[in-house]
């Protein structure tokens, strides 16, 4: 059995080994490089989660490199701003298919940290200004490329352009969220309660397996987030077969119309 496993004759039963390993990053590296069936099958395991990963940013120019010729030149000329030249790879595997787990904080972070690593620097200047494209691209990347996410987090940042254009982008593209089971919302002002409404009622039609909720509140609560959001929330928490935690979190004075959610 052990040397029909090393041949890839059992994939199925090597695969579940292999699951087990999840949170074993440097066993999963080691068994990508015994042979190209376990590489076949080790790749798609490491590639879930890799924001989690130590040294993370690394994984950034494999992203860029995995984009079509029109966005390359677009992320190219938005680096020279920033005075780095970047070489693209030719790739092995589509990486950005692999993904499951995605908090849009992490992925600017481990941008901006890469690119600090590359000019050898603690700060950029004009960073949140300028690396639009670099995030908006990547994020484009993971949707087009048949990612399917069980865990998404959407929170707080100044690129108000960029919540919109992801807000957009989720609209069209529903298996990228269709077996969702964790998501995290922070509410933000500049972002418009109208557009979370409009989140949650298509997050409503497209997935029901949610089991975690979690929404962050950034500013005072109002007649326009109580009477706007608080139906869309209750039609989304009802919607969904299988959730266990709704969190609440961000202000301590959550107006009694809130209460209404536990009933849902």
């Amino acid at each position: 059995m052990a040397s029909k496993m090393l041949m890839g004759d059992m994939p199925e039963l090597m695969e579940n080994i292999l699951k087990h390993l999840n949170n074993e990053i440097y066993s999963l590296y080691s068994c990508a490089l015994v042979n190209r069936h376990w590489c076949k099958m080790s790749i798609p395991i490491l590639w879930q989660d890799p924001f989690s990963i130590k040294r993370r940013s690394l994984f950034i120019p494999i992203y860029f490199s995995s984009l079509g010729e029109d966005e390359k030149l677009v992320i190219k000329e938005c680096l020279k701003e920033f005075g780095i030249n970047i070489e693209f790879s030719k790739l092995l595997f589509d990486y950005a298919r692999f993904l499951k787990v995605l908090y849009i904080y992490q992925l600017e972070n481990e941008v901006k940290e890469w690119m600090c690593l590359k000019l050898n620097t603690l700060n950029l200047l004009d960073y949140n200004s300028r690396k639009t494209p670099l995030i908006t691209l990547t994020f484009k990347l993971f949707l087009e490329s048949g990612a399917i996410l069980h865990e998404f987090g959407l929170y707080n940042s100044e690129l108000h352009k960029f919540k919109l254009e992801i807000f957009h982008s989720l609209e069209q593209n529903v298996q990228f969220y269709s077996r969702l089971q964790h998501l995290s919302l922070d509410i933000i002002k500049d972002f418009g309660i109208e557009n979370i409404a409009k989140l949650l009622r298509v997050l409503a039609k497209n997935t029901t397996k949610i089991s975690t909720l979690r929404l962050v509140f950034h500013y005072e609560y109002e007649s326009k987030l109580i009477y706007t959001l608080l139906p869309a929330l209750i039609h989304f928490i009802k919607s969904q077969e299988q959730i266990r935690k709704f969190i609440l979190d961000g202000r301590d004075d959550c107006p009694t119309e809130f209460y209404g959610i536990i009933s849902a």
